[in-house]
């Protein structure tokens, strides 16, 4: 007999679809045809696993929030909480210096890729902070799962989508364009 070993892993990588929790190895700007994005880098995955998530305005506050939220569930660059006039809607003041959200834990939803056919792996562009306690702001577990269900909603939403606007294209042709 001789001895071996085994993997003592209990099943999934770190590509595999789901919830990972990961930490901020690198943050920068970018600008793609006059849209700033925020790139994410993650420690111990590749470079082509990276996270990049684009401005999104909210078109009757004129507020940006989707690069926002991505400080926010970092809580990363936070200055302080302010209370707003009517005492309902605190206002969060941050700082969004991309350095600020090195060495920051997220979790990062992972998904394969169904429009291509080839099941690559891929991050989703909301992310969801994990649980903690922080000087300005804080997470509670029951916060962290309500938000990842938001999260998740929106993936299934994006596939269903995917899969509509497949069925639409495999349905259609030449004699169906009104001329």
């Amino acid at each position: 007999m001789a001895i071996k070993t085994m993997s003592a892993s209990s099943g999934g990588s770190k590509f595999s679809e789901g919830w990972h929790e990961v930490t901020i190895s690198k943050a920068e700007y970018g600008d793609w045809n006059g849209k700033k994005y925020l790139d994410l880098l993650f420690a111990d995955y590749p470079d082509n696993m990276n996270l990049r998530v684009y401005e999104v305005v909210n078109k009757k506050t004129n507020e940006e929030f989707k690069l926002a939220n991505t400080f926010k569930y970092a809580n990363a660059g936070i200055v302080g909480v302010l209370k707003d006039p009517n005492g309902k809607n605190p206002l969060i003041q941050y700082d969004d210096e991309p350095s600020g959200l090195i060495d920051k834990t997220i979790n990062i939803y992972i998904y394969k890729e169904r429009k291509t056919g080839e099941g690559y792996s891929r991050i989703f562009d909301d992310i969801a902070p994990i649980a903690q306690i922080g000087e300005h702001l804080s997470f509670t577990p029951e916060q962290v799962g309500g938000i990842k269900a938001g999260v998740e909603k929106r993936v299934q939403a994006m596939f269903e989508r995917q899969a509509a606007h497949t069925e639409y294209n495999s349905n259609s042709n030449d004699n169906d364009i009104p001329l």
